[in-house]
């Protein structure tokens, strides 16, 4: 049977007022993490956050969180680069430099984000996530110091050109695999390609023109995650689920584990005769370093 990769988002920037079961603290994460591995997930990736949920970029807080599940299971960990404007890459640099064992990947951002953010009062306020290409090789640099691989990141055509043009320099080593998340909504004021069927069959024929034998991992935001997902299932690509992308559930208002959307996922692998990869498949699959204990 044909395998698919079925990756947990566990927390991302989501707080509790949308679901009250989105993890904050070390303990917590490791908890979802184990419970989304008993599902079927063979990677996870996550976001340090304080206890109140506001985001974190302690190192130490990772440390914590990955030794409490690797001391339980064998995930592969997926921790982020992705930054609020008034924080320097050296934050991100430093957290990924400083714990104990590397972590197995990151999630690579490959341009600017920008937003028109929704306020209280009905405004809107902009809201820019910095990242140039200093700040992207100032990544890549310690991401390939310490034998970590760096995930692509593509959220719309602009950054699958920078992912290229990186690529093709040497910058970016590896070419064979992307993580492809159109996750705007029209009318969001996010300056970024909607979540529709036909901007990621725009976005991943890009990558086939260019890379005809690489593969990719899929998701969205919001409930066109399932549809987006459902697609990916479908024809061969792997996929991405859980609180980080959406808070709901088609058929669940407010899960209270990730593990349910990774129960979904597994439905739907299975549905289209695919079956998910083990976390040594996915492993050697990527051609990630083995786990360190």
């Amino acid at each position: 049977m044909d395998k698919i990769i079925i990756k947990a988002c566990l927390n991302g920037n989501k707080v509790r007022e949308t679901n009250p079961n989105i993890p904050y603290t070390p303990k917590e994460v490791a908890e979802e993490a184990v419970r989304c591995y008993e599902a079927g997930a063979s990677i996870v990736h996550f976001h340090a956050r304080n206890e109140d949920g506001t985001v974190s970029y302690d190192p130490a807080w990772y440390q914590e969180t990955d030794s409490l599940i690797r001391a339980q299971c064998d995930l592969v960990l997926n921790h982020t680069s992705a930054r609020q404007a008034h924080i320097p890459v050296d934050t991100v640099v430093k957290y990924l430099a400083e714990t104990e064992y590397p972590v197995e990947m990151i999630s690579l951002n490959l341009g600017h984000g920008a937003r028109w953010a929704l306020q209280p009062d009905g405004t809107r306020k902009t809201v820019n996530s910095p990242n140039s290409y200093e700040d992207i090789l100032a990544t890549l640099d310690i991401c390939y110091k310490r034998g970590i691989f760096p995930e692509p990141a593509i959220h719309d055509m602009g950054d699958l050109n920078n992912a290229i043009t990186l690529m093709h320099e040497g910058q970016i080593k590896d070419s064979h695999y992307f993580l492809v998340e159109p996750g705007a909504s029209w009318s969001d004021g996010r300056q970024a390609m909607p979540g529709t069927p036909q901007n990621y069959f725009n976005m991943t024929q890009g990558i086939k023109d260019h890379f005809p034998q690489a593969t990719w991992l899929a998701h969205s935001a919001g409930m066109q995650t399932f549809q987006l997902c459902s697609i990916a299932v479908a024809t061969g690509a792997h996929i991405r689920v859980g609180f980080e992308d959406s808070p709901s559930l088609p058929m669940e208002e407010q899960p209270k584990s990730n593990a349910s959307y990774v129960e979904w996922a597994v439905t739907m692998a299975n549905l289209h005769g695919r079956t998910p990869m083990t976390t040594g498949e996915a492993r050697q699959y990527l051609g990630l370093l083995p786990a360190l204990k």
